[in-house]
């Protein structure tokens, strides 16, 4: 078994493939204008609002139901600045937008399109140079002012939009590490507003989340637990990578069955994956196992670059909503319909 500080090799790769990274500190960095929520330009998916998240396969059973359904989803995107001069993006930034909606509004958000009105607020995200500045004080500024918006988002959300229905929050990548704060400040304790009983599950994705992250959220560890959270970071066999230094455990979820044992569940039982070509749902792509260590091994693809970003690396995370997008479709269906079942016994 190889273990591997993912961190040092980016930071290579990040200097390798750009010279462009904050040229000042974060105080001496002129911010980008906040978003304003109250326009909808400053989200890129809404219910009603025609958007990226509104993704369909028909032949393929893939079919947008916002209109009917029961639950919300409140997603947090991943980085969508991966080099520039300011710590954080503009919301005026047409590159970093048109990956917000191409990506991960159609190829991630879109996969709880059948049972929750989606919800994605554009938000001034840290650029990823951040994640491995010497300097922590600029990358905190810079993760803080991000969280910022998220929170911002979220009360005006839950303002004007929610109107006490059922609540899924997922994420991927930097945008797990909001949505955990997020859960910590609005959901982690039994009196949070009675939030916490709005809560259907948390999907925390492509970042480490460990025993010790929350206080009363529990990990879920059967396909039909409600009020929880499942997480996972998909790498090749016998690799463990982490992300600074680990504060715990790490916890992991096996998205093809939703346990969290080690038991190794083959690729012919995965319900389907979606390619960044987006044009089918993809059968017999993943096996996943999860691994001691709380990663989940994935046996390397039969597929190209072009459908599955980065396979020829160790490490899947582009691809931990894709390889799986069906199971997790699956999956939040399953659990909204559990979670409305126990509400209306109360």
């Amino acid at each position: 078994m190889r273990s591997v500080r993912l961190y040092q090799l980016v930071a290579v790769l990040l200097v390798l493939q750009s010279c462009l990274r904050p040229l000042r500190s974060f105080q001496r960095t002129p911010q980008p204008a906040p978003p304003d929520y109250s326009n909808e330009r400053y989200w890129a998916a809404l219910p009603e609002k025609y958007d990226s998240a509104d993704f369909q396969l028909k032949e393929y059973g893939i079919i947008d139901n916002q209109k009917n359904a029961k639950a919300d989803l409140f997603f947090i995107i991943p980085s969508n600045y991966v080099s520039g001069t300011k710590w954080n993006v503009s919301l005026d930034d047409s590159i970093a937008n048109r990956e917000t909606d191409t990506l991960f509004c159609r190829l991630l958000a879109s996969a709880f399109n059948e049972s929750c009105k989606i919800y994605v607020p554009r938000y001034r995200t840290a650029v990823l140079y951040s994640y491995f500045t010497p300097i922590k004080k600029n990358s905190k500024a810079a993760f803080d002012l991000a969280y910022q918006d998220v929170r911002n988002a979220f009360q005006y959300y839950l303002k004007y939009y929610n109107k006490g229905r059922p609540i899924v929050i997922a994420s991927d990548s930097q945008g797990t590490d909001y949505a955990v704060r997020l859960l910590k400040e609005f959901f982690d304790n039994e009196n949070s507003n009675g939030l916490k009983k709005q809560l259907v599950e948390a999907y925390l994705i492509g970042m480490p989340v460990y025993d010790t992250t929350f206080k009363v959220i529990k990990p879920s560890s059967y396909p039909t637990h409600t009020g929880g959270f499942v997480t996972w970071n998909s790498v090749t066999h016998h690799t463990n990578t982490f992300y600074g230094r680990p504060v715990g455990t790490i916890v992991g979820v096996n998205p093809l069955n939703w346990k969290m044992d080690t038991t190794h569940v083959a690729a012919s039982e995965n319900k389907g994956s979606l390619p960044m070509t987006a044009n089918k749902i993809d059968m017999g792509v993943a096996d996943a196992k999860l691994a001691r260590s709380g990663f989940l091994w994935v046996s390397k693809p039969d597929r190209t670059e072009l459908e599955y970003p980065d396979i020829h690396s160790f490490y899947y995370h582009k691809n931990d909503y894709l390889f799986f997008y069906a199971n997790i479709r699956e999956n939040v269906k399953v659990r909204v319909e559990q979670f409305l079942k126990e509400r209306s016994k109360h």
